[in-house]
């Protein structure tokens, strides 16, 4: 997988803090999908996922999430957007393909744990996710 046009990435970092707040959000939103945006940094071997912003103007229903791009506010450290599965997957659909925004897309599904947050390319190709429990 490459990030960028010359730098390649083994795994995708997140803060637990970041982490826990992707799941809440997704808790809270439930039935309809979540969605935030990721911001971080790039690392030497791994980008670094450590603030979360909710999108100005978004929109979602239990089987889709969006918002409009040309609102959110310029700011180089937008890495990519964390969004909600509320059914049994947390695999990229191609509609989440075809709107993908960044660098990562995470996708985390219904029951919101841990172990079901994703962490995909953009041609839907996972790549390691790592939660940090501290920086």
């Amino acid at each position: 997988m490459v990030f960028g046009k010359t730098t390649a990435r083994k795994y995708i970092a997140i803060t637990r803090q970041a982490a826990d707040g992707i799941i809440t959000y997704s808790r809270t939103k439930h039935p309809n999908e979540a969605i935030l945006v990721l911001q971080g940094r790039s690392k030497k071997d791994h980008l670094l996922i450590d603030r979360l912003v909710i999108p100005p103007f978004s929109m979602s229903g239990p089987y889709y999430s969006g918002f409009p791009i040309h609102d959110l506010p310029f700011d180089l450290s937008y890495i990519g957007t964390a969004h909600s599965h509320p059914g049994g997957s947390n695999k990229p659909s191609l509609e989440d393909l075809n709107h993908f925004y960044g660098l990562v897309s995470l996708i985390i599904s219904h029951p919101y744990e841990d172990d079901t947050l994703g962490a995909f390319d953009r041609n839907g190709d996972a790549i390691e996710l790592k939660i940090l429990e501290s920086e």
